[in-house]
């Protein structure tokens, strides 16, 4: 309601983490659930430890999901969605992206599966077809979204979380990208390489998005404004998203319109379960 009264829209991004969970965050306390049973060595799950307190561990070792649970998971993404609406939010948004389960799935380095949602690209694509499909019917696809994050070169071992990097991320994601088209969704994100010296997406792959999708695109991913603009300018972009900028600047809006400059982002204080590092940043005020 308060973004509603401020004239905003607000989409709920829709997860399920898949393996890169832990035996504390089950509620049996048994494994987490992939599309196959290998462990995402290069991921952590955060497990809290105390009242405000926890820690990144290594998730163990999954279990692959069932057919017929792979079903009641594309059920659960639909009931969600019907929550979101319930709650007041005006869209959802499915998380594809950061190794998580669709991504899981997607990729032939997490999906070793060898019925109708492994092997073959389209194969592997089933999973983010029927959830897209199912939370279309709930939410209409003028009200759902996806997120991507395709990672074209070798992965960083300090990241906390981090995509898979396909034998051929150009295909894989214009194939995914594919799949929304023919939903009608509203939009796709594309989540890039964040860390020091990532690599840039290849403009080649971001001209074959536009040609593919003919919905909004967003790319996210230690944007400037000004570089924002570029990509938007160039036709590339329709929308740039910003997040740990947005996490220390709850004003980050008018920061850039009016060239204010910005709170440091306290990174401590991104995980933890209290307001510290989290709600408690200040707008801008002429005396800074």
């Amino acid at each position: 309601a308060a973004v509603h009264a401020e004239g905003g829209v607000i989409f709920a991004q829709l997860w399920h983490v898949g393996r890169v969970s832990h035996h504390a965050l089950q509620p049996d306390g048994g494994a987490p659930v992939g599309p196959s049973a290998l462990p995402a060595l290069q991921a952590k799950a955060f497990i809290e430890t105390g009242p405000g307190r926890g820690e990144l561990v290594q998730p163990p070792v999954p279990r692959a999901l069932t057919t017929l649970e792979i079903e009641e998971l594309v059920g659960h993404y639909a009931q969600a969605a019907r929550n979101a609406l319930d709650a007041g939010f005006d869209g959802v948004e499915i998380h594809a992206a950061n190794g998580y389960l669709v991504n899981q799935f997607i990729s032939a380095h997490s999906n070793l599966r060898e019925d109708e949602y492994g092997g073959s690209l389209d194969n592997r694509l089933r999973l983010l077809r029927e959830i897209v499909e199912a939370v279309c019917k709930v939410v209409g696809p003028e009200r759902l979204g996806v997120r991507f994050s395709p990672l074209f070169s070798g992965t960083d071992q300090d990241r906390v979380y981090i995509g898979l990097v396909e034998e051929d991320p150009h295909l894989t994601y214009i194939e995914a990208i594919k799949v929304l088209e023919a939903s009608g969704i509203a939009y796709v994100s594309i989540a890039e390489a964040d860390w020091d010296n990532a690599p840039d997406l290849p403009d080649t792959f971001r001209q074959a998005v536009r040609a593919t999708f003919s919905g909004r695109i967003i790319y996210a991913g230690r944007y400037t404004a000004e570089r924002g603009a570029r990509l938007v300018e160039a036709g590339l972009a329709d929308l740039i998203a910003f997040g740990r900028p947005f996490i220390a600047n709850p004003d980050l809006p008018q920061r850039l319109f009016n060239g204010w400059p910005l709170n440091a982002l306290k990174a401590e204080g991104l995980y933890g379960g209290t307001q510290a590092g989290y709600v408690d940043y200040p707008v801008y005020t002429a005396h800074q």
